[in-house]
């Protein structure tokens, strides 16, 4: 809680001020999200064919501006409220992700190409990407590079630093600091999690089609197992597989999804990790580079030896991440706090909390590399910005634990 706080003042009061003059995309999104162009064909048999556009209420869309229209291979870029709208016009909107949202699910009489089977998901995320700065993407068109079936999604909508498209979005060679609108599918961000083409701004929106009664059971069933296990009237881990068996058993969770949901690199790196510390303390490892860190930093007392064990493991999770950080300090910690003769909670919240604070590197922490490329930001933002902000976090942590534990 003191972190939070004062690490909110530094960032308003010096962080801020330590800042690139750069204008991140999802700024530029924020701020012309009416430039956004989205792309609806009159369906067939549309209650819209034969009217006016001002009779058929295309002028009133909230949020959505109708400036172009595509007629055959005939563009209507001056488009009147007595423009009659024919079969098969492909209508040009500019406007926010929201109201394009609102377009998607209410306006029936319009369709979105390239929508496709995703209006039959039940599943499905409204999801905003920029495309990075060296993207193979670049001067490609979505046809070309097949994205729907790439990455299990469909581009609906385009912004380009607030011009106005022309053209059918599938035609439109991209470029980098291109931000699309696309539905997602529930196999996109495992397809995406390892390109760098381009970088995931924010999901607009859940279009879900979950029928209320699972709804209810899921959160009532959830709040009834924290209860029973808060009062120890059944395990914990017990008490959620019974629980996640009668969702699986009720179709309300799909136990494909489930499998693909648990993070079996982090329950690999935990088990190796523990197979790690157990290895370093049985070899001695453990105890030389506790001895070591003992040597150095002794002269300054139990507070000096916990500031050590801070900067080694902010160091290495900045370069190598969080979790190598903990595998290898975590050891090396037990290791002190025995040789000392002192509780060990506070040497292992110290390198909990070390191992977090990872501000100094692009590389530290997946954050860190989400804002990288779309904010135009170099290594040295990071180092600039981000090693006072570990010193204060590590000065902060040493005192308090100190304090609390070893006083």
């Amino acid at each position: 809680i003191p972190m939070v706080i004062i690490g909110f003042i530094y960032m308003d009061l010096i962080g801020y001020r330590l800042l690139p003059n750069k204008f991140p995309v999802s700024q530029l999104v924020r701020q012309n999200a009416r430039q956004y162009v989205i792309e609806a064909k009159v369906v067939e048999n549309s209650p819209l064919i034969g009217k006016t556009i001002k009779e058929a209420n295309l002028r009133n869309l909230p949020g959505l501006f109708l400036f172009q229209i595509l007629r055959g291979n005939t563009i209507l870029k001056a488009v009147s409220n007595d423009t009659i709208i024919l079969k098969n016009d492909i209508l040009f909107f500019a406007g926010d992700t929201q109201s394009i949202a609102n377009l998607l699910q209410e306006h029936k009489s319009l369709r979105i190409p390239y929508v496709g089977m995703f209006a039959r998901k039940k599943n499905i995320d409204l999801v905003e990407i920029v495309i990075s700065e060296n993207s193979y993407l670049s001067g490609k068109t979505l046809k070309e590079e097949n994205f729907r079936a790439k990455y299990d999604s469909t581009v609906i909508a385009i912004h380009r630093n607030g011009e106005r498209i022309t053209g059918k979005l599938g035609t439109i060679k991209l470029r980098p600091g291109d931000v699309l609108l696309l539905l997602a599918g529930e196999k996109f961000y495992e397809l995406a999690s390892n390109t760098r083409d381009f970088y995931i701004i924010s999901k607009v929106k859940e279009i879900r089609k979950i029928e209320p009664w699972k709804a209810a059971f899921l959160v009532g069933g959830t709040i009834l197992v924290i209860l029973l296990a808060s009062f120890r009237l059944i395990n914990f881990f017990l008490a959620l597989v019974v629980f996640i068996s009668i969702l699986v058993l009720l179709k309300i969770a799909n136990p494909k999804q489930l499998a693909k949901d648990i993070d079996y690199d982090l329950a690999f790196i935990i088990v190796m990790a523990m197979a790690l510390g157990l290895a370093m303390i049985k070899t001695g490892v453990a105890e030389s580079l506790a001895n070591l860190i003992i040597d150095i930093f002794s002269p300054l007392g139990n507070v000096g030896i916990l500031a050590g064990i801070f900067i080694v493991t902010s160091f290495v999770a900045a370069f190598a991440t969080s979790k190598v950080s903990v595998a290898i300090l975590f050891p090396i910690a037990l290791t002190i706090a025995k040789d000392l003769n002192v509780s060990y909670i506070a040497f292992v919240l110290t390198v909990s909390f070390a191992s977090a604070a990872n501000f100094m590197t692009p590389i530290g922490y997946q954050t860190n590399t989400m804002v990288y490329g779309p904010g135009g930001y170099k290594f040295k933002d990071f180092l600039r910005i981000g090693t006072p902000l570990t010193v204060i976090y590590g000065v902060i942590t040493v005192i308090i634990l100190y304090y609390k534990y070893l006083n």
